[in-house]
C-alpha cells in the first residue's frame, strides 16, 4: 500500500473503526458483559468500589469523586434529568424513552460530533501546510 493510502486510512477510517474495536474487545474480554440484557443487573454492595447496587439503590459508601460531578443536584443528575427530558420525546414509556435517548446521545451524537472535530482538526492542518509551502514558494524556497 502507498503511503497516500495508509494516510488516508489512518485519518478517516481509523477513527470510525477503532472504537468499535475496542468496545468490542472490552465487551468480549473474559468476564463477558452480555450484549443484550432484558433488565438492569442485580449485585450485591461492594465497600470498596460501586457496584449496580449503587446504580440501582444510591451508593452507601463515600463516592470517590466530590459531589459537584456525582451528586443527583450537579452533573451527574442534570445529565440523568437531559437523559429523561430527551427520552420523552421518542416514548411515554419513561425507561424505554430515557434508555433510546441514552442510545441516541452517547452512541449517534458524542460520536459523531467527535468524529466532525477530528475532520476539522485535519483540514486545519492541511490548510495550515498548504499555507505554510505556499509563503515558502513566495519567498523564493528560501
Amino acid at each position: 500500500m502507498s503511503v497516500a493510502v495508509l494516510r488516508w486510512l489512518w485519518t478517516w477510517v481509523a477513527p470510525l473503526v477503532l472504537p468499535w474495536v475496542l468496545l468490542v474487545a472490552v465487551v468480549a474480554w473474559p468476564p463477558a458483559a452480555p450484549i443484550g440484557r432484558r433488565a438492569i443487573p442485580q449485585e450485591a454492595r461492594r465497600a470498596d468500589r460501586c457496584t449496580w447496587a449503587c446504580h440501582n439503590h444510591r451508593c452507601s459508601h463515600r463516592p470517590a469523586l466530590p459531589a459537584v460531578i456525582t451528586g443527583d443536584r450537579y452533573l451527574f443528575g442534570a445529565t440523568i434529568r437531559g437523559l429523561y427530558a430527551l427520552g420523552a420525546l421518542f416514548s411515554r414509556d419513561r425507561f424505554r424513552g430515557y434508555g433510546i435517548a441514552n442510545i441516541v446521545v452517547f452512541c449517534l451524537a458524542w460520536p459523531a460530533l467527535m468524529y466532525a472535530l477530528w475532520v476539522s482538526v485535519w483540514r486545519q492542518r492541511w490548510r495550515i501546510v498548504w499555507l505554510e509551502a505556499q509563503l515558502e514558494a513566495s519567498r523564493g524556497g528560501r
